[in-house]
């Protein structure tokens, strides 16, 4: 049988606590003020075991409106809640508040357990059931079961916990089992020797011993150093289980309720959340444009205010999309549930469903905006992944990325991507075993701004052979250069670029070659061949009449082209020359390990410094290195090839 959550839920002093006693043999009032005024005011947590090997962690929230952000926190996890009324008092205000958060946080399964029912008689019993079945029509609440208990006397305990029984062996179960795990932390606390320890209900994925978790929204890493689960050592905890985590790497006063442990990447920071805002049909308030408003989810609770996207305002019972601008940072992820309650005076008047947990700060009444979440809130699998991929329109993303952002598995995601694939929305990247996404429009914007800045470069250079790979880099600022190298391979594969040296050029595209061109190149050239290797600055050559910024860009090409070398000084030479020059020394070598600039002179007959120029050539090549000694006797080491 699978693990469950069950919580409690109901107006204070119903019994909620006594019921848990009744259910488990153990008290959950853990502090001292709780026990010495017989209300549960925090989260308290025990269990009990179901037959077949599975377990049930039982959560008790305090019934008091003092305390409802705490119950409010307690909800996060929840697979099944005991709705308890008191037989003598029936159907209460904190029982209606309650009901109206479990419905907005988006719990579906109930038992309405009426307690006390040793303090009344039948005729009783039977007219507060009625009334019960009368408050709760049109409520998610209709239909559940009713059990009538007494927690102090143990009636229909038995067949309560049959029901619940009967509840967990039918209940499928919607959790994400192997997903990013996920943790909304509702305790922290030090243990002498061990030092930072945190509770909370695992929503979705595993945690094992050894794994690495990221605290949000503050961005900390930590290590998992031990687990328990139901107050027992374990090696992991899964989905729907309640655990103690001891965590290394960060210290208490880092972590806090309200925070989510979770697999790093998964989860998004931000302060700018889009919504499906609702009110309740019962609220005794409306929300203006920037109303301030309190929001609970999972186990965090923040201060907020409401712009309204697609409305001037909402009244009880209406809904629209709304960005609620966050006072503090959220960590939160597509598809969570949240109550929203009124800044002053404090009461529940609504909740939602997050839309977009780390928007662009939204203009109101724009239909785009309105359009996208439309799409967010409808969409299946497939567009929910296109529409996050949409988010990254300058540097692709990971695909792997994508499916920790919105929950999926690898195979869920992959089946995502092959049907996009498929469709022509998704261009797929594989770099170093890993697949890179990028939306083919934005992909087709990214392709004409990198012909238009390819053509602006150019027609400043004209007689450039291509553009530099810095400046197509500077056009794409924010992209991981690999996958940039990996773009331009597909560029010259589809034949829209082509690759010359380590230019790139629109396809077909022929630099400027006129008069001055010409002249500058069929000078350069012979006196480079007549120099030899007695080298030559080609700022010492007479080129008068032709302007300097045409000089300069004709004898960059001369480098591009790959006819002409660079030494160091200014100094140049014919390519094909030190092509040569590498090949003699190699052969000097055979037999030897040293070489010195003397024997290097005499090798090619010229100068002492022209030497000293071809054997820093080779050192920049890597094919020589310099060792020991004075500048007059310069020694290089040849770094012979494994072969």
């Amino acid at each position: 049988m699978k693990n469950m959550i069950i919580g409690t839920a109901g107006h204070i002093d119903h019994g909620k606590t006594a019921l848990i006693r009744a259910l488990t043999g153990r008290d959950t009032d853990r502090l001292e003020e709780e026990k010495r005024r017989g209300i549960t005011i925090d989260l308290g947590f025990t269990w009990f075991d179901l037959p077949g090997g599975g377990r049930a962690g039982i959560i008790d929230v305090p019934g008091h409106e003092r305390f409802i952000r705490n119950m409010a926190a307690g909800v996060a996890g929840m697979d099944l809640v005991l709705l308890v009324i008191a037989a003598d008092e029936g159907i209460m205000p904190q029982t209606k508040e309650h009901m109206d958060i479990m419905e907005m946080l988006g719990v579906r399964r109930y038992i309405i357990v009426l307690n006390k029912c040793d303090l009344v008689d039948e005729e009783w019993l039977d007219m507060a059931e009625e009334e019960i079945r009368r408050e709760t029509e049109g409520t998610l609440f209709e239909g559940a079961p009713l059990v009538r208990v007494s927690a102090v006397t143990g009636m229909g305990i038995n067949a309560l916990k049959t029901e619940i029984v009967r509840m967990a062996s039918a209940d499928p179960g919607d959790r994400n089992a192997e997903g990013a795990a996920r943790l909304p932390v509702d305790r922290v606390f030090t243990i002498s020797g061990f030092g930072t320890v945190v509770t909370g209900t695992l929503l979705e994925g595993r945690i094992r011993q050894g794994d690495t978790l990221m605290a949000y929204p503050a961005g900390i890493r930590c290590r998992v150093r031990g687990i328990q689960v139901y107050g027992r050592d374990a090696d992991c905890c899964c989905a729907g289980q309640r655990a103690a985590l001891n965590l290394a790497g960060i210290e208490r006063e880092e972590i806090r309720r309200g925070c989510v442990l979770a697999s790093p990447g998964s989860v998004r920071s931000g302060r700018m959340v889009d919504v499906r805002l609702s009110l309740l049909k019962g609220a005794g308030r409306t929300v203006r444009n920037q109303t301030r408003l309190h929001f609970y989810s999972g186990s965090a609770e923040h201060l907020c205010r409401a712009v309204l996207l697609d409305a001037e305002a909402l009244g009880p019972g209406e809904s629209g999309f709304a960005q609620l601008r966050m006072e503090s940072g959220t960590a939160l992820k597509q598809g969570d549930r949240f109550v929203v309650r009124f800044y002053s005076p404090v009461e529940t008047i609504g909740g939602g469903v997050v839309l977009e947990p780390d928007a662009p700060k939204e203009r109101r009444f724009r239909p785009e905006v309105i359009e996208r979440l439309e799409k967010r809130e409808k969409g299946g699998p497939s567009e929910l992944l296109e529409q996050q991929l949409r988010k990254y329109p300058e540097t692709m993303a990971s695909g792997e990325a994508l499916a920790r952002e919105l929950g999926m598995t690898a195979e869920e995601a992959g089946e995502c991507v092959r049907r996009l694939a498929e469709s022509g929305k998704v261009m797929s990247f594989t770099l170093s075993g890993g697949e890179y996404l990028w939306h083919a429009e934005d992909e087709a914007a990214a392709e004409e701004r990198l012909l238009d800045r390819s053509r602006q470069y150019l027609e400043a250079h004209p007689y450039r052979m291509g553009v530099p790979l810095g400046i197509i880099s500077s056009t794409f600022p924010k992209m991981n250069q690999k996958l940039l190298d990996r773009y331009l391979a597909l560029l010259c594969e589809k034949g829209i670029l082509e690759k010359r040296g380590s230019l790139f050029a629109p396809a077909g595209y022929v630099g400027k070659q006129d008069e001055t061109y010409r002249r500058v190149h069929a000078e350069v050239l012979r006196a480079l061949e007549d120099a030899g290797y007695q080298f030559r600055k080609i700022s010492d050559l007479d080129f008068s009449g032709i302007q300097k910024k045409d000089l300069d860009e004709i004898l960059a090409v001369f480098s591009e082209t790959g006819e002409i070398t660079e030494l160091s000084g200014g100094f140049c030479t014919l390519a094909r020359y030190m092509e040569h020059a590498c090949g003699r020394i190699a052969d000097a070598f055979r037999g030897r390990e040293r070489i010195t600039v003397s024997e290097v002179r005499d090798l090619f007959g010229t100068g002492r410094k022209n030497a000293k120029l071809i054997l820093e050539y080779t050192d920049r090549l890597g094919m020589t290195r310099k060792t020991g000694g004075e500048s007059e006797r310069t020694l290089a080491v040849f770094k012979k090839s494994k072969d």
